[in-house]
């Protein structure tokens, strides 16, 4: 389980979008980087893992230290599954 301040994307892409579209859902983009890391179950097709209120619905982002437990390595152009386990310092961002 590791932690890092990142921003949680509700089916939202970067300015630049990467290849990867469609599921999951819920996304995370670590704060600097152009990653995407998907939440997700710990199979494939399973319901996310993530606290039950995000915190806002499809019309802002999350941004909060969350704690991920991942399901899959780290690789380039690959998008990484992960279950969110925790998250603390919690604010929301409204997209215009």
């Amino acid at each position: 389980m590791w932690m890092v301040r990142i921003a949680l994307l509700f089916a939202a892409l970067p300015k630049s979008p990467p290849p990867c579209r469609g599921n999951p859902t819920f996304r995370i983009r670590p704060i600097g980087t152009e990653r995407l890391i998907g939440v997700t179950g710990a199979k494939p097709g399973d319901p996310p893992i993530m606290p039950e209120n995000p915190a806002c619905g499809f019309d802002c982002d999350v941004v909060a230290d969350f704690e991920l437990c991942p399901f899959s390595e780290s690789k380039p152009g690959v998008m990484q599954r992960a279950g969110i386990e925790g998250a603390g310092g919690r604010g929301t961002h409204e997209r215009h």
